[in-house]
């Protein structure tokens, strides 16, 4: 303080000048210090301060929603996820669950998971998430009217915010809430098995939106091929590269003699589905993706390695937490049907992907914090978007401009896509600005995924069915997987509406065309 120097100075003063006088003369400059602050601290190593001087009480943390008066939930309980079950509007739950675990893990609050919580708990923060309560309630609104709270399918719907990580939406057919017996049928794997899905109840808690190492997420399937296709591309080949693709494909990939995908003694052998038009013939990447010719994306693959395409995939925000995938993702030379999404992901993993794509090869870690201040009010420091360029520009741009194809866009080298309807032609039409994505239905219909990618936003859907449970459902009923497709598009359209239009920055030809 700026009235300090001076009374020291009396102190020092004092004790030079008069030392016959020290004790009054420091009496009085002590007096004088209390006067000009307003409070006498108290030093000492054996004896407690005294009463009145206790430290300010400690005071719970607040979150809000991207608007900043919104309150989601004041982290007053002794577990800050408690305060979660406590959210004014229930489907929250799931959006301030993933800032807990956000928070634990940031060094910004805390050398250890305990000293962050206990920040969360009793530092008197101000979190402004990055949650947009609109943009939720449609989300939310869209997941139920396609799959029910009561359905035994799980339908999560993530937006994120490409080229800053920050998550708009997340939204689940579930209610925020602890089941109260887990709903597992007989013949649940156990030991080192996939995990246990409990949610064929309303109500759940996990991480079914982000994923985590309990709920690692789904197939997503024909999104996967562009991790195929952008490595191809950041190998040198070009949106042009054509194969001469047949219906069914010997492929150099060895797999158990007795898989029904088997063929010849042990080689993985795909097949062509869907559009009869598309089941063979010469194909480039943009009508391949758009037509997710399963045969062109395998045989690109075993050209690049499968490893690059796995690689890609990570670098651009996906995650392995299954064991198994963990697994084949270390030792990825034979993982063939890796091209054709077999591997379990979140949703939130998907939109974050594609987003990388949209922000010209920037990756940045998903983010629900949009800015947190302290008790004091300032602004606490390393507090952000966390990102870094992991795919040339060029080559990004290259894959949205393929990734068009699927969603009713077009090509910024004209007409590439190919004759004939795709399942998600109408996104374009509905979200009503540029769009890049994919959808894909897995062979089982045990899953089916949507992905949208614009410029200021990407938003996917992930629909999965309980895979041990004793429904009786063979699969994904008809007419879900398009109703998603219609749902996510909405949320796009949602998300985007009060942002201007952009465009997507088309590739140099160099990299488009040989």
């Amino acid at each position: 303080m700026a009235g300090d120097g001076p009374n020291v100075s009396i102190i020092e003063s004092a004790h030079q000048d008069r030392p016959g006088g020290r004790r009054t003369v420091l009496l009085a400059a002590v007096l004088v210090v209390a006067a000009v602050v307003g409070v006498v601290v108290w030093r000492s190593r054996d004896t407690d301060p005294p009463k009145g001087t206790a430290a300010p009480a400690a005071r719970a943390s607040e979150l809000f929603a991207a608007d900043g008066t919104t309150l989601i939930a004041r982290f007053d309980t002794e577990d800050p996820r408690e305060s979660c079950l406590r959210a004014p509007v229930n489907d929250w739950g799931f959006f301030c669950d993933s800032v807990v675990t956000w928070w634990q893990g940031q060094e910004a609050f805390g050398a250890d998971k305990a000293e962050r919580t206990g920040r969360l708990r009793q530092g008197g923060y101000r979190i402004v998430g990055s949650l947009d309560p609109k943009l939720q309630v449609a989300a939310k609104q869209r997941v139920d009217a396609v799959v029910p709270v009561t359905d035994p399918n799980v339908f999560s719907v993530a937006s994120i915010e490409p080229g800053t990580g920050l998550i708009r939406a997340m939204a689940a057919n579930r209610n925020f809430r602890r089941a109260a017996a887990a709903a597992v049928s007989p013949g649940v794997p156990s030991g080192d098995g996939p995990p246990a899905w409990p949610y064929t109840g309303p109500d759940a808690t996990d991480a079914l939106v982000a994923g985590d190492e309990n709920m690692p997420g789904t197939q997503a399937g024909a999104p996967f091929m562009m991790f195929t296709l952008a490595a191809a591309l950041e190998g040198g080949l070009k949106l042009d590269h054509a194969i001469d693709t047949k219906k069914v494909y010997q492929s150099k990939f060895r797999i158990d003699p007795q898989s029904p995908l088997a063929c010849n003694g042990g080689y993985y052998c795909p097949t062509n589905a869907g559009d009869k038009a598309y089941q063979s013939g010469r194909r480039t990447m943009w009508d391949a993706f758009g037509h997710t010719v399963v045969t062109y994306f395998v045989e690109l693959e075993e050209r690049i390695g499968v490893e690059k395409a796995v690689a890609l995939a990570q670098r651009l925000g996906i995650t392995f937490r299954a064991k198994e995938d963990q697994a084949l993702g270390k030792n990825s030379a034979m993982w063939g049907a890796f091209t054709l999404g077999v591997s379990a992901t979140s949703t939130l993993d998907l939109a974050n992907a594609y987003a990388t794509l949209a922000a010209d090869g920037t990756h940045c870690d998903p983010l629900p914090v949009a800015k947190v201040t302290d008790a004091t009010g300032a602004q606490v420091p390393g507090v952000g978007p966390n990102c870094e360029s992991v795919l040339r520009p060029e080559v990004a741009r290259a894959a949205i401009d393929a990734a068009r194809c699927p969603v009713g866009d077009a090509s910024a080298f004209g007409d590439r896509c190919g004759a004939g309807a795709v399942p998600a032609s109408t996104v374009r039409a509905t979200v009503g600005r540029p769009v890049a994505g994919q959808s894909g239905v897995t062979d089982s219909r045990r899953a089916c995924s949507v992905v949208i990618a614009g410029p200021q936003l990407a938003t996917a859907g992930m629909i999965a069915t309980a895979p041990w449970a004793r429904t009786g459902q063979a699969g994904i009923p008809a007419g879900v997987p398009e109703a998603a497709i219609g749902a996510v598009a909405t949320v796009q359209h949602d998300g985007l509406a009060p942002l201007p239009v952009r465009d997507f920055t088309a590739p140099p030809r160099e990299v488009a065309l040989a």
